[in-house]
C-alpha cells in the first residue's frame, strides 16, 4: 500500500513537473519569438531606413549637380542673345547648336530647350519638339508666375517622364534679358530642362 501510495505521488510530481517544464517552455519560447520577431523587424526597418536615406543623398547630389548644369547652361550668351531676339535665324541656329552640344556634354539631361516666357520653345534636344508651346490658359499664367516670381532656378519637382519607366527632375531658370525683363530657358524660354537618372 505504501507503495502504490508512493507511486502515485510520484506520478503526480512527475505531472506537475511536466505542467510547469511545459508552461514554461511555453512562456520561454513566446518571449523569445516575439522579442527575435521584434529584433528582426527593427533590424530591417533600419536597413530599409539606411538605404532610403542613402538613395535620397544621391538623389540630392544628382539634383544639385543637374542643378549647376541647368543655370551654366542658363548663363550661356546663345541663350540671352536667342532671347533678346527670338527671331533671328542665325541666333536661332547658334542656340539649337548650344542646346544640343550643352546637353550631349552633360549627358544628364533627358530633354534641354529654350523656350520664350510664352512657353514657345525655339530650341530642343528633340528637333520635333521646337515650335511646341508647352502650357496656355490657366496653367501658363500660374507657370509663369512661379517661375518669374525668383530671379534663380526653380526645380518643379521629381515626376513622371515621357520616357517608359523613367523619373524627370524639372527644372527651370529665368535668363535675364538686358532690359532686365525676364526670360526663360527651358522648358518653355525658361531655360528649363528636364532629366533622368533621378
Amino acid at each position: 500500500m505504501q507503495f502504490m501510495a508512493n507511486k502515485k505521488l510520484a506520478a503526480r510530481i512527475g505531472i506537475i513537473t511536466t505542467v510547469i517544464t511545459l508552461v514554461g517552455i511555453t512562456l520561454l519560447w513566446v518571449f523569445v519569438s516575439t522579442n527575435a520577431a521584434s529584433v528582426v523587424k527593427n533590424n530591417i526597418t533600419n536597413q530599409m531606413t539606411d538605404a532610403v536615406e542613402a538613395m535620397a543623398a544621391i538623389i540630392d547630389e544628382y539634383v544639385l549637380s543637374a542643378e549647376e548644369y541647368m543655370t551654366a547652361f542658363a548663363l550661356g550668351s546663345e541663350v540671352h542673345d536667342l532671347l533678346l531676339n527670338p527671331e533671328d535665324p542665325e541666333l536661332l541656329a547658334r542656340a539649337q547648336k548650344y542646346t544640343k552640344d550643352f546637353a550631349a556634354v552633360k549627358g544628364v539631361f533627358e530633354r534641354l530647350y529654350i523656350a520664350t516666357p510664352e512657353t514657345h520653345v525655339l530650341t530642343h534636344t528633340s528637333q520635333g519638339a521646337i515650335g511646341m508651346t508647352t502650357r496656355s490658359g490657366d496653367s501658363l499664367k500660374t507657370f509663369q508666375d512661379t517661375i518669374l516670381a525668383q530671379r534663380r532656378l526653380t526645380n518643379l519637382g521629381i515626376m513622371q517622364s515621357p520616357a517608359p519607366a523613367a523619373c524627370s527632375c524639372l527644372c527651370t531658370t529665368p535668363s535675364l534679358k538686358a532690359n532686365g525683363a525676364s526670360a526663360m530657358p527651358g522648358p518653355g524660354s525658361m531655360p528649363a530642362i528636364s532629366w533622368t537618372r533621378c
